[in-house]
């Protein structure tokens, strides 16, 4: 077996490895593993084709890999901040205000069809009816602003 054709099976393998696990120290040892086939098919020596392997692995460590993580944070806090889940979707909504939020008391209000119990940050009563803001939560009740 052609020793360039090994590189390439071992840049595919390791590629694979990136996909399923998103590890960047994979794709930077595929990198290395490329550059080593490419000095391979030049037919140069084995020893070369191993400092090609070296030098570029180490290179993509110190300028591709920084980039690529720096990518997939952003990537990462982008989505969290389009669909927050569970009980941080509910932060930012407008909502009806369905019982009565009594001063350092409890009330209800309604979001897309459930009812949850409530609570007013500004220590004021909330009449019913009104439209209120969700702030934060605390376990299962709601905190909310009342919205003028």
């Amino acid at each position: 077996m052609e020793v360039w054709l090994i590189w390439l099976i071992a840049t595919a393998i390791l590629i694979i490895i990136e996909l399923i696990s998103g590890m960047v120290a994979s794709f930077c040892l595929a990198i290395g593993c490329l550059a080593a086939m490419i000095v391979s098919a030049l037919q140069i020596g084995m020893e070369i084709q191993l400092t090609a392997f070296a030098i570029a692995t180490v290179l993509s460590f110190i300028f591709i890999a920084p980039v690529v993580k720096k990518w997939q944070n952003g990537k990462n806090e982008k989505s969290k901040t389009l669909s927050g889940s569970n009980m941080d979707a509910l932060i930012g909504r407008v909502v009806d205000v369905t019982q009565d939020i009594p001063c350092n008391g409890l009330g209800r209000i309604r979001i897309d069809g459930d009812n949850w119990q409530a609570r007013s940050l500004s220590n004021e009563t909330i009449a019913a009816g009104s439209k209120v803001k969700v702030v934060s939560y605390e376990s299962i009740i709601i905190e909310v602003e009342k919205v003028n």
